[in-house]
């Protein structure tokens, strides 16, 4: 019986004979069915981990549906009826298990791309939140600072008016001995004049009883007043001091706010820093910097680097001199001209040329930088148009500028 008179295994031995002419010959050579089927289940569970369930499921849903057919075809590859295939039969059904296993992979890269770029979103708007919050914090403490000043006033006055009681018991005490004089010189006089005059003595004495009751009453009411003033000052002490222990506090919480605006004016000089660099597209995100090349400024049509992609990199490489303390990622980026397959390897021999560059001519430590390929999954334009592909065709150095 002729195998290929059943229509549906007709078309599938159609199928995989274009897979082998269209697969790259070095992807064939390097990656093994159970290979591919690892590397897509551990794209699916990387998609997992970056929440593609709830970010991304319409990707993650059609990631394990392609390694579901991809495991189904694996199992008919090596069932009994497939043993006795011819050699030819048997690198067919290979090349299709990589080709369903491959596109899982694609599809599992793009639900965590996506997840992530949900992820990174919400956390621009948080921090957008943080500045706005850090601004009304500045207001709220310059009103401080004003209480502060007023607390300043009111001691000094409170000082005055120490010194005010002060100079009026002095003159309360001049006085007192100024009339203790008089009154001894009265009675001095009235001892004298005793005889003569014992009834205006004896008048003159109760008037003179009386203004010393009359000044001992002045005397304790001023004594009274001055504890009342004492009080009042310590209040005005304790006040104070509660005054000074919350600026303190509100001074200490300026100082972390401080710390962190100095963060952001250091990620926008680096912003500055990588927009000066020619054929450079420089742009800010959540604590990193995305610096985008196009690739027809890098490589040429075999995607090698030019002399003037070389010079670009230069750039890069003084740029990455001046922050070495920041990790480094280089991710290529294609049209979605072509199979997604070759895309994705184009993308990570792009990312990896320019990783390798880095470190070699530019003393970028190793441990730094790392390369990775997107393909197509990420276009930055329409691949409609001429133009939309070739903004498409990049690659991105996405600087870190603090703790992931």
């Amino acid at each position: 019986m002729d195998k290929y008179k059943d229509p549906s295994r007709k078309m599938l031995s159609i199928l995989l004979w274009g897979l082998i002419i269209l697969f790259p010959l070095t992807v064939l050579a390097e990656e093994t069915p159970v290979m591919v089927i690892e590397a897509a289940k551990s794209a699916i569970d990387q998609a997992r981990k970056a929440g593609a369930e709830q970010q991304a499921m319409d990707d993650l849903t059609a990631a394990k549906s392609w390694l579901s057919q991809a495991e189904k075809a694996y199992e008919a590859a090596n069932s009994i009826m497939a043993m006795v295939s011819t050699a030819k039969m048997k690198r067919a059904r290979e090349e299709e298990v990589i080709y369903l296993a491959t596109m899982a992979k694609i599809k599992g890269l793009t639900a965590e791309a996506k997840a992530k770029k949900q992820t990174t979103t919400a956390k621009l708007k948080e921090t957008q939140k943080d500045l706005a919050d850090y601004q009304s914090a500045i207001v709220v403490m310059k009103e401080k600072l004003r209480e502060a000043e007023n607390a300043k006033e009111i001691q000094a006055k409170a000082e005055a008016e120490r010194k005010h009681l002060e100079e009026s018991q002095r003159m309360a005490d001049e006085m007192e001995a100024r009339k203790r004089k008089e009154l001894e010189a009265a009675q001095l006089k009235t001892a004298e004049l005793e005889a003569m005059k014992q009834r205006e003595v004896r008048e003159g004495r109760l008037k003179d009883e009386k203004r010393i009751a009359e000044r001992e009453k002045e005397a304790s009411q001023a004594k009274l007043m001055e504890t009342q003033l004492g009080a009042q000052r310590a209040k005005e002490t304790m006040e104070i001091r509660a005054k000074e222990e919350k600026f303190a506090a509100e001074k200490e919480k300026m100082a972390v706010m401080q710390t962190k605006l100095q963060a952001l004016e250091q990620e926008k000089a680096m912003l500055i820093a990588a927009g000066k660099i020619p054929k450079v597209k420089a742009e800010a995100g959540d604590k990193k910097i995305i610096m985008t090349i196009l690739t027809i400024d890098l490589f040429t049509s075999s995607s090698d680097l030019m002399p003037a992609g070389k010079k670009i990199l230069d750039g890069v490489g003084d740029f990455l001199e001046s922050y070495p303390d920041s990790k480094v990622v280089t991710r290529g980026h294609t049209d979605s001209t072509g199979k997604a397959a070759a895309n994705q390897a184009l993308s990570e021999k792009r990312a990896q040329k320019v990783r390798e560059y880095l470190v070699a001519y530019r003393n970028v430590s190793p441990g730094r930088v790392t390369a990775e390929g997107v393909g197509s999954s990420q276009p930055a334009a329409t691949n409609d148009s001429a133009a939309g592909r070739a903004l498409n065709r990049r690659v991105e150095m996405i600087v870190l500028t603090g703790e992931p």
